[in-house]
């Protein structure tokens, strides 16, 4: 008879541990964690993507920036981004 070994990942649970610990330092209160997340970030100097509006905005940037740009082709505005999806 075959039986299977359990399956262990160190990174899973790595993972596991460190959402354990956060549960407990924050009571299991997502709120209290997130806002906490938001001002270790900020503390950082990252900046936060407050909406949909600013998240396409500065997708859009970064692709403009890192595509070559083809030869005879008008940049790509939002609604060709839109369209593309």
């Amino acid at each position: 008879m075959n039986t299977t070994k359990p399956w262990h990942d160190p990174v899973v649970a790595e993972v596991h541990a460190a959402r354990e610990l956060l549960a407990e330092q924050y009571h299991s209160d997502f709120m209290a964690y997130s806002e906490a997340a938001v001002a270790h970030c900020h503390a950082l100097g990252l900046n936060m993507a407050e909406d949909q509006h600013q998240i396409t905005q500065f997708t859009q940037q970064v692709l403009e920036s890192t595509l070559p740009a083809q030869q005879g082709a008008e940049p790509r505005s939002r609604r060709s981004l839109d369209a593309a999806r």
